[in-house]
């Protein structure tokens, strides 16, 4: 199984800014969070 780090867009630790607040719909930023999250097939990766 893969090993992914965990993250948190609602994290505060390590720097002051919440990436969720940062990134606005209609965005590059916005858009490929989105298809990281939601739309790619990783599974291939999860075969390692």
């Amino acid at each position: 199984m893969a090993r992914y780090k965990h993250y948190d867009y609602n994290q505060t630790k390590m720097i002051p800014l919440r990436f969720a607040d940062q990134i606005q719909p209609g965005t590059f930023e916005y858009t490929l969070n989105h298809v990281v999250d939601n739309d790619l097939d990783l599974s291939v990766f999860e075969s390692r």
